[in-house]
This record gives structure tokens, C-alpha cells and sequence, in this order.
């Protein structure tokens, strides 16, 4: 059975991840493609925009067999460690031959020799790096300078500007993944398709998800129609459904819990909480007095060598939770104690069998059998997940006013088409 990965968000599904899902099956030649897509909360730290059930529904009505959520712990992390965790949860399932992902520099000779030098990180690399950083540079800049510094110049200037790209990033961190766990599965860049993933329009028949999110946020009038061309059918009526029960989330709707969060906890500091740092901590709380929004402050927060994104993140870690030994538990343990599967096609139902052979994780396919499933260590860790969807149920009911199904209510989700 040849089976590909892909490791997505979908929030929301569009046209351009419809195109993906159909170039994975095809120019991998899959019986079935299986998506590990982040949750109810993604990478650049914010909540998805509707539940992670509708947004399975979403793929698997367009093109995906099989859905597998990445927890909260690492669908809100760092790209290194978002990568790492979703590579290693398909490595796991013990039968996935390729990842096929999507990225704007189609250069697989060049992310090789980049990735080369990052999973070495020789000493020359690590005395530049440490000393861009010392001088004021953010890690990405620092980053880059240092593995230009490092490359053949015939290839410092592809390089640079493949730096620069949000998914060619990923890709590079998939790449080290696979690397550095050994893994065989093999890897397979498409091209993406959209105008680019911090895009902000909406045109044409592909648009990014950021964009997607962005009409919807300032909608002053019905743009069913203009999302259907960006959007397959069936993802558009399921998103249009969700909206008329549901709210929509956006990171302003956490301000109020997380203003909470922060003051409960500022006289023992935020160092303890998952990438954050004593310097951040400290700039956090004298900043509290200021406090408005969790975009405002954000902002507030942000510096020439600290990204809004990893800010965003850790004040999402504080409102869920996520501290810096849950990151050191378990990396050392895999990233991940089971395989929480949120869908699945009907006809695709020999691929559930399958993954049920050949899995060293536990398949968590309806959370009361958690625990006969797993372990202490993987309870708690479920724990920290069913919390963190907990906290995303609260949103949801403070916006919109109507609650929703909590995990132990929700059905697995099985598409027919």
C-alpha cells in the first residue's frame, strides 16, 4: 500500500490545498493520502478560525482519505519543532512512504546542502550564529547569515531569498526532520500556487488562507460568492454552515482570558512557558499596565530580535498552559504518546485497518478510550490537550454565545463521497 503524508492547517481549506492533495496522490502514485493537520490552534500562534472537526470534514470531502490531528503542544510551536513533531508522527504510523508539502522554491539539490549544514552545524556556522545574535539579530536573520557564509556564493543568493519564504522554511525543517530521525520517508515539493502565504488578496482561483481569513474578519456584506471561486464547494458550504452556528476566531478573541492568564501568573514570571526566555518574561510583565488586546500587545512585545510570530506563540503557550518541560518531556519521547485520528473517508476505511497493523502509536479514535490507550505519561499529555480544547470551547461560547460539543461528545468524522 504506498501511502503520502501532508502536514496542513487547512484553516481554511481552499482551492490551493485541493490542487496539493490531488499533485500528491499523482505524482507520488498513492493509494492514499493521509493529512496530520494542526488542531484548534496553528503555528503562528492564534486559534483556528472555525473547529478542527469541520475543518477535517473540509479535506476529507476534498481529496484526503485520512485526517490525524497535531496537538496543541506542537501545532502552536516553533516551525522547527511543528516540522519535527508531524514527521515523527508519520514515521510512527509505520507505513507512510513520502511527505509531499508545498513551498515557493522548488530546489531540492539547495534545501539539501542547507539542510546538511544545519543538521551539522559546524563550528564556524555556530560562532557566526552566536555572534549575529549578540549583536541584536533576530534568529532568522542570524540564521541566514550564517548559512550563507557557509555556501558555495553560486548558490548564496537562491539561498537568501528562499530564506525569506514562509513555507520554503517548513520545507527545510521537514528536511532536517527526516535527517535527523533517520527516517525513509521521502520527500516530494510541489509548488504553491497562491499569491504567497502572507498575501492579503483575495482574486483569481487561488488565494492564501491568509487572505481567505482576512475577508472574512472585516466581511460587511455576503462574500459567498467570491469566496467560491478560491474555495472547493464542499469546504465553502461547510464554512458558511459553521459560521451561521458558530463564531469565526481571530487571536483578539483570546485578549480577555489571556489578560487573565497573565496576571494570575506574574508574580512567579512566564520563563517556565514553552520558548520564552527570562528577558521576554520581563519585558511581559512590566508591560501588563499597558495591556489592551493580544494583537496590541503583541505588538507591544515585538523587537528587532524577537518576531511578532514567537510572541504570539508564547502568549498562546501562557493562555494553554504549554511550558518548556513539556517540550523537553517529550522530545525525548518521540513528541508524541498516540495518534489522535479526526476522520476518514468511508471507502478509504482498508487505510484505518492498515495504520492499525503497522502504528507503534496507540490510534485514539474516540477520547473516552483514552484511557485504556495509553499510558500515565500519555494521559497527562492528553490532559494538557483536552484543556487546551477546552479553552477553545470557552471562545467559542464567550463570542457566539452557543457551546459546543466537547471531545468526549464529538464523533470521529466519516465522509462519504
Amino acid at each position: 500500500m504506498n501511502i503520502t503524508g501532508i502536514i496542513a492547517e487547512y484553516n481554511p481549506f481552499h482551492n490551493g490545498h485541493a490542487l496539493h492533495a490531488d499533485l500528491a496522490r499523482k505524482e507520488t502514485g498513492a493509494d492514499y493520502v493521509i493529512a496530520v493537520m494542526s488542531g484548534n490552534y496553528t503555528q503562528r500562534g492564534a486559534p483556528a478560525l472555525s473547529d478542527k472537526f469541520t475543518r477535517a470534514r473540509m479535506a476529507l470531502l476534498s481529496g484526503i482519505d485520512l485526517v490525524i490531528e497535531l496537538p496543541p503542544v506542537w501545532s502552536c510551536a516553533s516551525s522547527e519543532y511543528f516540522a519535527r513533531a508531524g514527521i515523527t508522527l508519520l514515521e510512527q504510523l509505520g507505513c507512510v512512504s513520502c511527505l509531499c508539502y508545498g513551498c515557493e522554491t522548488k530546489d531540492p539539490a539547495l534545501f539539501s546542502r542547507l539542510c546538511s549544514i544545519l543538521n551539522r552545524e559546524p563550528p564556524q556556522y555556530q560562532k557566526i550564529l552566536n555572534g549575529c545574535l549578540k549583536q541584536g539579530a533576530s534568529y532568522a536573520a542570524a540564521r541566514e547569515t550564517a548559512l550563507l557564509a557557509l555556501l558555495p556564493d553560486g548558490d548564496k543568493r537562491a539561498a537568501s531569498a528562499a530564506l525569506k519564504k514562509p513555507n520554503n522554511i517548513l520545507a527545510l525543517e521537514y528536511q532536517k526532520a527526516v535527517s535527523a530521525i533517520r527516517s525513509s520517508i521521502a520527500l516530494h515539493p510541489v509548488a504553491r500556487r497562491d499569491h504567497g502565504y502572507h498575501s492579503q488578496t483575495v482574486s483569481g482561483h487561488f488565494a492564501s488562507a491568509s487572505a481567505i481569513r482576512k475577508l472574512l474578519a472585516g466581511q460587511t456584506e455576503d462574500i459567498s460568492q467570491t469566496l467560491s471561486f478560491v474555495m472547493p464547494r464542499d469546504a465553502l458550504y461547510l464554512l458558511l454552515n459553521y459560521k451561521s452556528q458558530y463564531p469565526l476566531l481571530y487571536e483578539n478573541d483570546c485578549s480577555q482570558m489571556l489578560h487573565y492568564s497573565l496576571l494570575k501568573n506574574a508574580a512567579d514570571g512566564f520563563s517556565d512557558y514553552a520558548d520564552c526566555t527570562p528577558a521576554i518574561s520581563n519585558k511581559i510583565c512590566k508591560s501588563l499596565n499597558d495591556y489592551t488586546s493580544f494583537t496590541e500587545f503583541c505588538a507591544r512585545l515585538k523587537s528587532k530580535n524577537t518576531a511578532y510570530t514567537r510572541i504570539s506563540r508564547i502568549l498562546l503557550h501562557i493562555l494553554l498552559d504549554i511550558r518548556q518541560s513539556d517540550y523537553d518531556f517529550w522530545r525525548r519521547r518521540s513528541f508524541l504518546p498516540y495518534a489522535r485520528i479526526l476522520g476518514f473517508r468511508k471507502e478509504s476505511g482498508a487505510l484505518l485497518t492498515h495504520l492499525k497493523k503497522h502504528s507503534s502509536l496507540p490510534l485514539l479514535t474516540r477520547a473516552a478510550d483514552a484511557g485504556k490507550l495509553l499510558s500515565e505519561d500519555g494521559l497527562s499529555f492528553f490532559q494538557k490537550h483536552l484543556s487546551a480544547d477546552s479553552v477553545y470551547r470557552a471562545l467559542v461560547t464567550q463570542k457566539g454565545g452557543r457551546i459546543m460539543k466537547n471531545e468526549f461528545q464529538q464523533q470521529i468524522v466519516v465522509v462519504q463521497k
